[in-house]
């Protein structure tokens, strides 16, 4: 549903935003149609923005100016997002005979189930490479942003950024010893939620990827016996 319908009365319907449930931490992404909805850039942007307020209810007129655009442009991907229980409603209330409805965002974070990408079929491939090329412009475009502001400084500010990109070669149990560590480093610097923000934080945008190269030797290429 849209957030807005014609209404011939005058009192509010509807649970209110505070009485709506408190977001999950996380979402196991594990059907194919809920990987297309989260493949779209817009709707994205929209998970994004609510999970910056994740105890707030937020209006379709509220998040399109949280995005720059029109209300109109987001009603479709609003009920998409709805129907996938990505977003929940958190209240109703009448404005001017109209029927505003809120919403609210249904977890912190989302993940691939690893089952959804085994064997994996042409749509979950191209659901996967869209939400890739989604996350990877976003990034991008955060960071041009962040240069272009003057946030990102010299290397020498508390504030510059940190970018690395790099290849390695380590054992499985290596790699599993990595993954739990770079996890519990996260979780230690993580904010759960707005009630834990220290006074004077600064908002920083992170991006991890550990993956297996798919040609590992053309790392480091075996010696000659020449």
């Amino acid at each position: 549903m849209n957030d807005q319908a014609a209404l011939s009365g005058s009192d509010a319907v509807g649970a209110t935003a505070a009485g709506a449930a408190q977001p999950a931490a996380e979402r196991v992404i594990s059907d194919v149609e809920t990987l297309k909805a989260i493949s779209d850039p817009v709707r994205l942007r929209i998970l994004e923005t609510m999970v910056t307020a994740a105890n707030e209810a937020w209006t379709v007129k509220r998040l399109a100016a949280a995005l720059g655009t029109n209300p109109t442009k987001l009603y479709h991907h609003i009920n998409v997002l709805e129907e996938r229980e990505l977003i929940v409603v958190a209240g109703t209330r009448v404005v001017s005979g109209i029927i505003e409805t809120s919403y609210r965002i249904a977890q912190l974070s989302l993940r691939l189930d690893r089952a959804l990408l085994s064997g994996a079929g042409a749509d979950v491939r191209n659901s996967v490479h869209d939400v890739l090329a989604v996350i990877f412009d976003s990034v991008r475009d955060e960071i041009e942003r962040g240069l272009a502001s003057g946030l990102i400084k010299s290397s020498d500010d508390p504030l510059s950024e940190l970018l690395i990109r790099g290849l390695t070669m380590l054992p499985i149990e290596r790699v599993a010893e990595l993954r739990k560590r770079l996890r519990a480093l996260l979780e230690e610097f993580d904010v759960a939620g707005p009630d834990e923000v220290e006074p004077g934080a600064v908002p920083f945008g992170y991006l991890l990827a550990i993956y297996p190269f798919p040609e590992p030797r053309t790392i480091y290429p075996e010696a000659s016996d020449d």
